[in-house]
């Protein structure tokens, strides 16, 4: 997959009933968070159960907080976040 980044997020007034901005919220996600992700070492893929241009992405916030999260390229280093929810934390190996 070629390298790709983004860096400019596209959001929906935070009021807009079913928007981008409040159905983060309601996963208890704000948006800021997510666009932390982006900033962060993260993995990639497209989601394959929707259009080409719609990925999942697994990051991490500046506190560490693990997201995963589903969001649309929309060229030019544009990104329009749907949803997302918290990883699971990470087992510790055993040594």
């Amino acid at each position: 997959m070629p390298s790709i980044e983004w860096n400019k997020f596209e959001w929906d007034d935070e009021d807009k009933k079913n928007g981008n901005v409040q159905h983060l919220r309601d996963h208890g996600i704000e948006p800021e968070e997510a666009e932390e992700c982006f900033f962060h070492e993260y993995a990639f893929c497209r989601d394959e159960r929707r259009f080409d241009d719609v990925y999942i992405l697994d990051g991490r916030t500046d506190r560490g907080r693990r997201l995963r999260l589903v969001f649309q390229d929309k060229g030019d280093g544009l990104a329009r976040i749907f949803t997302g929810w918290d990883l699971p934390p990470r087992k510790k190996k055993k040594r």
